[in-house]
């Protein structure tokens, strides 16, 4: 009975505190204010590596696929906009830390900056390779924290 109570309390202590408008309330500065409440509530971006699996023994041409949450996967357009990003892959290799944008494509870094979410590596040598998925904005600059990592081995 107690509990129902508090939650009575508090519902009404919410409702006439959102129905009431302060003289002087500057619309734009509430607007602003529940923009930032929304983009600090949505969650991080990620990227998770679907295949090959961790721990996989492949072929010599492997198919990378990719998963996110919490962004939208475009095609990259230079611009740098919270929420829109594309792909990144960096095989046996170290990423590029947060703060540095991304080196062009090379043997050893892949930009799927088509909006794809595949990509396929041709004659890898036999071995273990690791592949980290690196999530980056449209002006190749990684996104915090939108990293995934996977040790696979191509079979002889």
């Amino acid at each position: 009975m107690r509990h129902s109570f508090v939650i009575a309390v508090a519902a009404t202590t919410v409702l006439t505190a959102c129905g009431r408008k302060e003289a002087g309330t500057d619309s734009t500065a509430t607007s602003a204010a529940a923009s930032a409440t929304t983009a600090a509530a949505s969650p991080p971006a990620s990227v998770m590596i679907m295949t090959p699996g961790k721990g996989a023994t492949t072929g010599t041409d492997v198919t990378v696929t990719l998963m996110a949450h919490g962004v939208t996967i475009a095609k990259a357009d230079g611009a740098k906009v919270p929420g829109v990003g594309h792909y990144h892959l960096f095989l046996d290799t170290i990423p590029t830390p947060d703060n540095a944008p991304i080196p062009p494509t090379s043997a050893k870094i892949v930009h799927i900056g088509s909006g794809d979410s595949s990509y396929t590596f041709k004659a890898l040598k036999p071995g273990e390779h690791r592949l980290i998925a690196v999530l980056g904005f449209g002006d190749h600059t990684p996104m915090p924290g939108g990293r995934d990592t996977v040790t696979f081995t191509v079979k002889p």
